[in-house]
């Protein structure tokens, strides 16, 4: 898939990064609001995703973008931005309040990104620095900005109204979820090395408090109509991973990761994906488990 329109005037960009696995990894939202007279693209994804992106957006006759709106600026997410600015100068950049300074000069960005990431930042790309003219904190008319930090400390979610329908762009609040062959649904939190676990669960009771949400968007697990089991689902396995962890103590992540998988149900799904998504999600629950570990112990 490259682009779908999910309903009128929203769509659903694969932002495709080549590394196997990753493939189907990403997904950007464009709404091209015409009641309005603006358009908004929701994530660029990495460097590398852009230049594919540039050619749906062209594809889809989205040649002006107004704004550009990132849930956190993680490379995976935000590490694009400077890159689109350059070939669309005329989008403004809302992005949280304490991760804008990283978009402007992503050096310190960079540097905490190739520890991190490993391989996979080659595989991303560097960010370019955006000009700080084109960043905005906001004023964007029918939206409304969440602060949901947890996944990172410097994380939102929105809510767009487009022709009567709201649409919740949640970003990572509720981990991430792939769904099988078979209909079922694995999902593992989305807990980096730093990670705010109270802020978490406080992020995800305000959202499970909205009211009229028509849909919700999700960048790394495509979109669903109701979202509230799901976000009841993510709270349940957050806190089942404190209160394992915490209790037995894991030395290290891969202890953690055996611990967990021996006690949480849905990691046993980890075996219905497919080989390279499989392997893509064990990494990543390895560094979720680790998330989880220095934020109980302050290692």
């Amino acid at each position: 898939m490259a682009a779908a329109e999910v309903f009128p005037n929203l769509y659903r960009i694969n932002l495709r990064i080549p590394r196997g696995g990753f493939e189907s990894f990403l997904d950007g939202w464009l709404i091209t609001d015409k009641k309005r007279g603006q358009t908004i693209l929701v994530e660029t994804g990495p460097a590398c995703a852009v230049p594919d992106l540039l050619r749906e957006l062209a594809q889809l006759k989205a040649d002006r973008i107004d704004h550009l709106i990132y849930t956190h600026i993680h490379l995976d997410h935000a590490g694009g931005a400077g890159h689109f600015s350059a070939a669309h100068p005329e989008a403004r950049i809302l992005a949280p309040e304490k991760g804008r300074p990283h978009i402007a000069d992503p050096s310190r960005l960079t540097e905490a990104s190739k520890k991190s990431l490993g391989t996979l930042f080659e595989t991303y790309g560097a960010p370019l620095p955006v000009p700080p003219e084109q960043l905005t904190s906001g004023g964007i008319d029918g939206l409304t900005v969440i602060d949901t930090p947890g996944h990172s400390p410097h994380h939102s979610s929105y809510i767009y109204e487009l022709d009567g329908k709201r649409i919740l762009f949640a970003g990572e609040a509720a981990g991430c979820f792939s769904r099988t062959e078979d209909g079922d649904i694995f999902m593992r939190p989305a807990s980096p090395h730093k990670f705010f676990y109270d802020s978490a669960i406080a992020s995800l009771d305000k959202l499970l408090s909205l009211q009229d949400i028509d849909i919700t968007c999700f960048p790394h697990s495509g979109f669903m109509y109701d979202a509230h089991e799901r976000f009841e689902a993510a709270k349940r396995q957050m806190t089942l991973w404190h209160n394992v962890i915490s209790e037995e103590h894991p030395a290290g992540p891969d202890e953690a990761v055996a611990i967990l998988k021996a006690k949480d149900p849905e990691l046993l799904k980890l075996q219905k994906l497919p080989e390279n998504t499989m392997m893509r999600e064990e990494h990543f629950i390895r560094q979720s488990a680790e998330g989880f570990r220095r934020w109980i112990f302050k290692v």
